[in-house]
């Protein structure tokens, strides 16, 4: 009896090999850990990739059956460009559904003649708001529709905080100039403002100017001081280095350095953290939500100036380590390092009429469709 007790004492662990052996388990899953999640984050990168590739095929696909047109912000159906029979400020996604499967969307916007707005619409377009949202109407308003392409899945999880919210983590290139967003003579992106520019627009080459990039978005709260999902608008234009007047950026240090208080206000005065300002947060609306700007590099503050111009620095931001996916003209996919040359001058010659190469580096010259740059990312 007594030496089979012994036997059996022998075959049990003490109390340190345990402990070894608890501590070899937690070195080994603290090695793992970090492959699961770099896996787990490439494996996103590549969704992301793979949904920006299907935008600019989406984008190839409107051009051969409206002409060779590229689609614009601003504006209805292809054709109608008046603002008295459209609602003026559609997105270029909605202009995309057909071409993203997304018919019976599509649809709905012509045959209820929805558009946001603060104000309805003439020639019977309604505008879909807040103020108007708060029946079954919010709950079915085409606007609000989450799109799963328009999401990256490293994205954080959002919620829908309004009725007639729909994210995007996607953006048009709007170009290296922060100009008045309803002139098209200062936008040097390949999307106008109810104007459709044909691709041959595009002389900087296809393969060397941007279509698409990112713009992290969250359902942050009125303040916060993630420059990747929040920015400061200015009442004041010059506060933001917008000059007065037509609000020309003067000094985009300024808005590359702006965060009172260490945290980045959307909207001032009465309207801090006002929704109808958070870029990225509808996807069927105008310009500052859909678009970004190639000023400031990616992963940089983005300003906005509410002063008289609406001119923005909208910059590229996402929630992958140190840059964000970009798609090509050409249909090819970049990541781009946040830390890309992005040029040392402060504006353009003459920012209400740009041309020639942007003085951003290269992250500005992809920007934009005729500055006569060819350079490699």
């Amino acid at each position: 009896m007594r030496k089979n007790s012994l036997l059996l004492f022998k075959s049990a662990f003490t109390l340190v090999e345990l402990l070894v052996v608890i501590a070899i388990i937690g070195v080994l899953i603290g090695l793992l850990l970090p492959a699961v999640q770099s896996a787990r984050e490439a494996a996103s990168r590549m969704q992301c990739a793979n949904n920006l590739k299907q935008l600019t095929l989406a984008v190839h696909n409107y051009a051969d059956t409206n002409g060779s047109s590229l689609p614009h912000y601003g504006g209805g159906p292809f054709g109608a460009l008046n603002a008295g029979d459209n609602p003026g400020r559609w997105s270029g996604f909605i202009s995309l559904l057909p071409y993203m499967e997304q018919n019976a969307l599509y649809d709905r916007f012509i045959s209820e003649k929805v558009w946001f707005g603060p104000s309805s619409g003439s020639s019977g377009w309604s505008a879909r708001t807040i103020a108007n949202e708060t029946g079954l109407l919010g709950k079915d308003n085409p606007m609000a529709m989450q799109l799963q392409t328009l999401m990256c899945p490293s994205n954080a999880a959002v919620g829908k905080p309004e009725a007639h919210t729909g994210y995007t983590n996607y953006l048009f290139n709007f170009g290296d100039n922060p100009g008045y967003y309803s002139n098209n003579a200062q936008i040097r992106g390949p999307f106008g403002y109810r104007n459709y520019w044909a691709i041959s627009a595009v002389t900087d080459g296809l393969s060397n100017t941007l279509c698409f990039s990112e713009r992290a978005v969250d359902d942050y709260g009125l303040n916060s001081d993630n420059v990747k999902v929040q920015a400061t608008s200015y009442n004041n234009a010059v506060d933001g280095g917008f000059g007065a007047g037509n609000g020309a950026l003067t000094d985009r240090t300024i808005c590359a350095g702006s965060a009172p208080n260490g945290k980045y206000n959307i909207g001032v005065g009465g309207q801090i953290g006002a929704t109808g300002y958070r870029f990225g947060w509808f996807w069927a609306s105008t310009f500052y939500h859909v678009t970004f700007t190639t000023t400031l590099p990616p992963n940089s503050p983005s300003c906005y100036n509410r002063a008289s111009a609406f001119n923005a620095v909208m910059s590229a931001t996402s929630f992958h380590p140190g840059g964000v996916n970009a798609a090509l003209m050409d249909g090819s996919i970049r990541f781009v390092s946040e830390t890309i040359d992005s040029g040392t001058e402060k504006a353009f010659p003459n920012q209400t009429t740009p041309s020639g190469p942007s003085p951003f580096g290269i992250w500005g010259a992809y920007g934009s469709r005729d500055g006569g740059e060819s350079l490699a990312l």
